[in-house]
C-alpha cells in the first residue's frame, strides 16, 4: 500500500510539470491616433489613445504578444478583425517575420491581397471576377513561424474611420 501511495504521489508531481512545459501566448491591443500639439512653443505630432475619433481619423492598432511559456510557439496565428466603420489602409500591416494575409469573408478564408477575389453576376447574366479592394477587407491574420519562450513582439495595422 505504501508503494502505491508513493507512485501516485510521483505522478501527481509529474503532471503539473508536464502541463507547464508548453508555449503560453498572451496578447493585448492598443488603438491610437496621431494628434498635433504645441509643446515648448513647437508643434509636435504624437500618438494618443483613440478614445475620441472622428470621420477621417487614422487609427493605429498594435497587437502586442508575449510567450510566457517555457517552450517556443510554432506557427502562431494572430487574427484581428478590421473594426466596422473603418477601412484598412493598404500596406500598413506589419509584423517582423510574420506572414500577413487578409479576409473579405469575416475570417472564413485568408489570402494575399492579389488573390482576394470574388465574383459578381452582371445584368446580362455574365459573371465577372473582381479583386477585392482594401476597403472590403474584414480581417487580418499574421502567422509567425516561431515565438521563442520568453519572447515578445508586436504586429499592427492602420485604418481610416469612414465618413
Amino acid at each position: 500500500m505504501k508503494k502505491i501511495a508513493v507512485i501516485i504521489g510521483a505522478f501527481a508531481l509529474l503532471l503539473p510539470l508536464t502541463a507547464i512545459a508548453k508555449p503560453l501566448i498572451s496578447v493585448s491591443i492598443t488603438a491610437e491616433k496621431e494628434v498635433t500639439v504645441s509643446e515648448n512653443g513647437k508643434k509636435i505630432t504624437k500618438k494618443v489613445p483613440a478614445s475620441n475619433i472622428d470621420a477621417g481619423d487614422v487609427i493605429f492598432y498594435t497587437v502586442n504578444y508575449v510567450n510566457s511559456g517555457d517552450e517556443p510557439a510554432t506557427s502562431a496565428v494572430l487574427d484581428d478583425p478590421i473594426p466596422q466603420g473603418t477601412s484598412y489602409i493598404p500596406g500598413s500591416a506589419y509584423g517582423e517575420g510574420a506572414d500577413i494575409v487578409f479576409s473579405i469573408d469575416h475570417g472564413k478564408s485568408f489570402k494575399k491581397p492579389s488573390l482576394l477575389t470574388y465574383q459578381i453576376k452582371n445584368r446580362d447574366g455574365s459573371v465577372e471576377k473582381r479583386t477585392a479592394s482594401s476597403e472590403e477587407y474584414t480581417n487580418i491574420r499574421w502567422t509567425i513561424a516561431t515565438i521563442p519562450a520568453g519572447a515578445r513582439g508586436k504586429v499592427g495595422f492602420q485604418v481610416r474611420v469612414k465618413r
